[in-house]
């Protein structure tokens, strides 16, 4: 993933993850659960939908509606959780942007 998204405030918010196994880790994502939030810059946490693709090797993670997010810095999570046990987890920050045009 990257460390840092640029998007504007008001927009549906996608974005598309890969996942590679590592040794030891699920060969794919069919029975872990994925979850992430974003937490925008006035510290509102907003929860992500995720959908799986077929073989469990990339999801999407998706929200809707953008609009109230505060302009900023805002940061993301993304857990995975296999067997009850947190084995992966990653946070990384977005930047919201104004919308120029109506």
């Amino acid at each position: 993933m990257s460390t840092t998204v640029t998007f504007k405030r008001g927009s549906t918010y996608a974005a598309t993850v890969t996942y590679t196994p590592a040794a030891g880790a699920p060969a794919n994502l069919l029975t872990t659960t994925v979850t992430s939030s974003i937490i925008d810059a006035g510290g509102t946490t907003y929860p992500c939908t995720i959908t799986m693709a077929g073989d469990g090797l990339s999801f999407v993670i998706g929200l809707a509606d953008t609009t109230a997010f505060e302009l900023g810095t805002a940061r993301q999570d993304v857990k995975f959780i296999y067997g009850g046990v947190i084995f992966y987890s990653s946070t990384f920050r977005l930047t919201v942007i104004d919308q120029v045009t109506d």
